[in-house]
């Protein structure tokens, strides 16, 4: 479906977009984890989602080579799942630097992406990887770069994606916000 409202956020703004705290919530109950291993996209360390034992910074640059996107050693011991809601305008390089670290480093990766199956972007990019796409029943609302709350929602639909190291397809899961909550 076609988006028929115009974004009203200028275009530098657009990769600051703020996680907000309740899909962090039902992303681990989904998952039944209670923390993250690393948040991969991160402005500076202050932006980090709440339970998330470490971050990449964008000065340390997450589409690199030379950055791992899990820790060698885990704080709890059995944190094996990275979360990344990338810049807007580089999902799809985020999206397949997740599968490969996914496959070379054997964990998994929650992704935060519009979700939009339709589009040959989608079909390019999620087509054929092993993922759990979690549908929620409604749009969550990004917080503005600030943490403060926009006066309009965004404008397209979102989706969890758990990229796995192990062969599943793509598998569709539709769930209810604000689990358990």
């Amino acid at each position: 479906m076609a988006i028929l409202n115009k974004s009203q956020t200028d275009k530098q703004s657009k990769d600051y977009w703020r996680t907000p705290f309740n899909l962090v919530d039902d992303a681990l109950k989904l998952l039944s984890i209670d923390a993250f291993d690393i948040d991969v996209c991160c402005k500076d360390e202050s932006v980090k989602i709440p339970y998330a034992y470490w971050c990449i910074q964008e000065s340390q640059d997450a589409l690199s080579d030379d950055v791992q996107w899990f820790s060698q050693l885990n704080m709890s011991g059995h944190c094996t799942t990275s979360f990344c809601n990338p810049p807007f305008s580089q999902k799809w390089k985020f999206f397949n630097k997740a599968a490969e670290q996914s496959k070379k480093w054997g964990k998994s990766v929650l992704m935060v992406l519009p979700y939009t199956p339709a589009t040959k972007q989608w079909h390019e990019n999620v087509h054929g990887q092993d993922c759990i796409i979690y549908v929620p029943d409604g749009r969550y609302q990004y917080l503005l770069p600030d943490g403060t709350k926009p006066v309009n929602s965004c404008n397209f639909e979102t989706c969890l994606i758990l990229i796995v190291p192990f062969k599943c397809g793509n598998v569709i899961v539709n769930y209810k916000r604000g689990l358990n909550g």
